[in-house]
């Protein structure tokens, strides 16, 4: 059981809202706090903004006045103001000492949402630096490295650009890769992962390792000039003295 609830509480952490009532029908304890932090799935909800899970937590039982091992309501951890009105707990705002900047632990499931990740031991980080209050939160030192070019141009090297493992979306990925490799994202047919493997969501995203080479497949008909890596060739400039 204490799995489950577990599981609730990474559900309503990443806003998996079908994950969430598929628990909840399975007769288990809504208001479960984790026994090292102390937080609930509410707390988790609301600090993350979940509205929906939110509104479901509460209708099925769930309590805001629990607090967390450092006094923390989920109403204190709420930026949300729809939340807050639901919540209806405005005046204990002023019951929370503190928040996640000053704890050293860091479940799983905020660095990468996978399914995968359910399995893995916890873990123990010293700091979290700047956690944004609706962001997944940075940790240190937890970049990936990844190499990525544009497939069929002149310039055939890879650059290497590094993201937060927690900001690993297809979407932030398609985006930090039009503006190193300086294409537009309309332009962008499909990512590659080399040699064969066409990404397409963020559940393949997720999977990438460190120093994975990535190739950004252009839309266009065979033949029409694509977008280099950003190096301009120096064989494209007329009227240049080139020094030995």
């Amino acid at each position: 059981m204490d799995c489950l609830e577990e599981k609730l509480r990474e559900a309503a952490c990443v806003g998996d809202r079908e994950t969430v009532e598929k628990l909840l029908s399975q007769d288990i304890n809504i208001n479960s706090r984790h026994n090292i932090n102390g937080w609930t799935a509410l707390h988790w909800a609301c600090k993350r903004g979940h509205e929906d899970i939110a509104r479901i937590l509460l209708k099925q039982g769930a309590d805001p006045s629990i607090l967390t091992n450092k006094n923390e309501t989920a109403a204190y951890l709420c930026s949300n103001p729809s939340i807050l009105d639901i919540l209806g707990t405005g005046d204990n705002l002023s019951s929370g000492i503190t928040n996640l900047n000053n704890s050293e632990y860091i479940p799983h499931y905020i660095r990468i949402p996978t399914e995968a990740e359910t399995t893995r031991p916890r873990f123990k980080h010293p700091n979290i630096n700047n956690m944004p209050t609706t962001m997944l939160p940075s940790v240190q030192n937890d970049d990936i490295v990844l190499k990525i070019r544009v497939s069929g141009s002149s310039d055939p090297d890879f650059i290497e650009v590094d993201i937060p493992k927690w900001k690993l979306t297809y979407k932030n990925l398609l985006k930090l890769c039009c503006e190193e490799l300086q294409c537009s994202e309309d332009q962008v047919e499909r990512i590659r992962k080399l040699p064969n493997t066409r990404l397409r969501n963020d559940n393949d995203v997720h999977r990438l390792e460190h120093y994975q080479a990535l190739e950004l497949v252009m839309k266009g008909p065979p033949g029409t000039e694509r977008p280099t890596n950003c190096y301009q060739s120096i064989s494209t400039c007329k009227d240049q003295t080139i020094l030995y």
